[in-house]
């Protein structure tokens, strides 16, 4: 049975039980809803008619009781679907929400939330929404900050729906406990299916988040049990608890790109979680701070993260720390876990000139950890006389010493991994499985060969996903930028140099790529000189001011020259947009009064960039006056693990000599690679490489060769 019949049975169920055989059924279209609540009894069914219905503000009041809830069900689930800028206020008591659909929306600006357990200071008590979807109700832009559900009041029940498609910056459901009628609220979030969720490059992109560092020592008491979590990589923290009290079990966290934080608040306990990294980068398990904590009975396979990521890190604490810091770690208890082949297990995670404090009266008794990749089961990076190991048992690699409080266990039959299909039976919307409403159709995929008299920038607009277009000519004018609008390759025709000019009347770059788009650019040369009586381009490969998806781009033989304003890069992310990859390859860059690779447009230091993945390699540099490499993750914040940064093999020549220039700037990468290159004649008024590093960041500087040119700036000393 679905369990859309077992919401309208256990409705008559209860109606029969409490002896309420007045309790009527109403047909109602969505806007009627709100005033057919005003007149329902408890027991009473208002069942909705399928249709779309779009900017609507439903505000719904229940008047239930714990016998005979009030119910809004959709006639057919699914097909009741709500757009737009629609927003779903739930308050008063014992209202159930079900069988719903919230797709492609976009919601108000500053609204905060689609749904929410409250109309103004009126809050939610014992009220459920239940086998609903939310898909892809996003801002239109992706630094502009929403999320899909507020959890306010008391013994609320967020269950058996589906939510995923999220793309914008915001928490995809939180729990408030900014009301005192919000304090040990005990809500239930089961059974849901939360969907998946790109990296963002930010902090704020949590799946869940109980709670505030502000009211972080209050008691929510909120249960997250039995979900499933789809590589959300959103942050760090795919759940981030910042109260006390909460209990979060049974939940599966598959290929997610972050861990369970108890990040504020004590006294929470995970149990019975599951833990699927699958080898993927930065997955991880249980991060810690606070007192009290519980780890029990959960299994971590193949999780690949460290440090942050780890599949479990205590951290270190910041004496007198204030509540939105690091408070101390201590009494906790980590028990009867089992860590199969697991990159990191650490104690005493994030010490630095500020967090100093160890973690004191730690029991880790009763855990098996099984890695046959490793001589130890753990690390330590503060003091570890706060720690005590009992009973556990360690599968390492040959010759491995075990250290006290483990033995050896049989290492013949290694644990099974659990197949991501037992988790999901019973768990989300039963009517919905994630993405297939909009699985778009089969993309017929073309090659199209255009010369310089036919439409370029029709065919490329038009071209569909995984074509090329192939530039048989050697001299395009382009009196209009190229908008990239899907999964497309341009390139040279083999034995073709083709140029492009840009002629138009308005400043536009040459290519845009736009919102959903991905790009490889092949073997053209960006001329950016000025054509009289006509505008200078904007740039030369850039993004769309607007954009909500992650793209990619690749650019390989190409040659970019005389750029002749600072704001005109050849290659440039703006801010708000996010790249996973950035690969530059075999590409010349000559006589820019700018900057050629630009990837620093965040600058308000709270830890955003602009690309994950950058690859830039086997490149050549000439008299360039701004930065030929520029990239930028400014602040300090630890929530994401990029970006990744590769400089490989490249030459610069007479680039960036005024007074505090500097060739290559790299400000935060937290993985860095600069190896190979030469400069020659370059930097000299400041420095050839300039870092702002932090302790943890991992940096690796090479074979670099300097001739009449700047040093290395860099906060640790680096040997070459």
């Amino acid at each position: 049975m679905t369990v859309y019949g077992k919401i309208i049975l256990t409705a008559f169920a209860a109606m029969a039980a409490s002896g309420i055989c007045g309790a009527a059924q109403k047909n109602v279209t969505l806007p009627e809803v709100e005033e057919a609540l005003r007149t329902a009894s408890p027991g009473d069914t208002l069942t909705v008619a399928p249709g779309e219905y779009a900017d609507l503000k439903l505000v719904w009041e229940g008047r239930g009781t714990a016998e005979a809830p009030v119910v809004v069900v959709a006639e057919k689930p699914g097909q009741t679907v709500i757009t737009g800028t629609s927003t779903l206020s739930i308050y008063g008591s014992y209202l159930t929400v079900s069988s719903l659909m919230f797709r492609d929306g976009t919601p108000v600006r500053n609204k905060g939330s689609l749904v929410e357990f409250r109309r103004g200071d009126d809050l939610a008590h014992n009220c459920r929404l239940t086998d609903c979807v939310i898909d892809s109700y996003n801002a239109p832009r992706r630094d502009y900050a929403s999320s899909y559900v507020f959890l306010y009041g008391k013994e609320n029940r967020v269950d058996h729906c589906s939510f995923t498609g999220k793309k914008s910056l915001g928490v995809t459901l939180i729990v408030w406990l900014n009301y005192e009628d919000c304090i040990d609220n005990r809500h239930s979030i089961d059974h849901n299916w939360f969907g998946y969720r790109p990296v963002y490059g930010s902090n704020g992109a949590e799946t869940i988040r109980v709670g505030t560092s502000q009211q972080c020592m209050e008691a929510s008491r909120t249960h997250i049990s039995d979900n499933v979590f789809y590589r959300c990589n959103g942050e760090v923290e795919v759940i981030s608890i910042k109260s006390c009290e909460n209990v979060i079990t049974g939940n599966l966290l598959y290929e997610c790109e972050g861990v369970l934080a108890f990040r504020h608040g004590d006294r929470n306990i995970a149990e019975g979680n599951t833990f699927i990294g699958n080898g993927v980068r930065n997955t991880g398990g249980v991060r810690i701070v606070g007192a009290d904590q519980t780890v029990r009975g959960n299994r971590f396979y193949s999780l690949a993260g460290d440090r942050f990521f780890s599949a479990l890190a205590l951290m270190s604490a910041v004496p007198n720390s204030l509540p939105n810091r690091y408070m101390q770690v201590q009494d906790i208890l980590v028990e009867d876990n089992l860590f199969y082949d697991c990159r990191s297990i650490e104690f005493g995670t994030g010490y630095d000139y500020e967090r100093t404090l160890a973690p004191v009266n730690v029991l880790f008794r009763s855990n098996t950890v099984w890695n046959k990749s490793s001589d130890t089961p753990y690390e330590t990076f503060a003091d570890a006389s706060g720690l005590e190991f009992r009973s556990n048992k360690a599968v390492l690699a040959d010759g491995a010493a075990l250290p006290e409080g483990f033995s050896k266990a049989s290492g013949k039959n290694a644990p099974a991994v659990p197949a991501l299909d037992e988790f999901t039976a019973d768990t989300g919307a039963s009517w919905y499985e994630d993405g297939v409403y909009s699985s778009p159709v089969a993309a017929q995929p073309r090659i199209f060969k255009v010369g310089a008299d036919d439409d370029l920038a029709g065919t490329v607009a038009a071209a569909p996903d995984g074509s090329e277009v192939v530039l048989t000519d050697s001299l395009y004018l382009l009196e209009q930028g190229l908008t990239v609008s899907s999964k497309l390759t341009i390139r040279a025709e083999d034995g073709v140099s083709p140029e492009f000019c840009y002629v138009g009347r308005r400043s536009e770059n040459m290519i845009t790529i736009a919102d959903g788009a991905d790009l490889t650019v092949s073997g053209i040369t960006f001329n950016g000189v000025l054509s009289p009586g006509r505008s200078l381009a904007k740039g030369g490969i850039s993004t769309a001011a607007d954009m909500l998806d992650v793209y990619r781009l690749t650019v390989e033989g190409c040659t970019f020259i005389n750029f002749g304003e600072s704001g005109f890069i050849p290659v440039k992310g703006t801010k708000g947009t996010f790249a996973e990859s950035v690969t530059v390859r075999n590409c010349h860059f000559e006589a820019l009064s700018g900057d050629a690779v630009n990837y620093a447009g965040e600058l308000e230091d709270k830890g955003r960039y602009s690309a994950d993945d950058v690859v830039i390699e086997d490149c050549t540099f000439t008299r360039i006056l701004g930065l030929p490499i520029n990239i930028y993750r400014g602040g300090s914040d630890e929530s994401t693990a990029g970006p990744y940064v590769y400089v490989r093999n490249c030459r610069f020549y007479d680039c960036c000599n005024k007074v505090r220039g500097s060739v290559i700037r790299i400000i935060g990468a937290q993985i860095l690679e600069i190896t190979g290159c030469d400069f020659i004649d370059s930097g000299r008024g400041g420095y050839a490489v300039r870092l702002d590093d932090a302790p943890w960041e991992k940096i690796t500087v090479s074979d670099l060769s300097f001739e009449n040119s700047g040093t290395i700036l860099s906060n640790r000393k680096i040997e070459l």
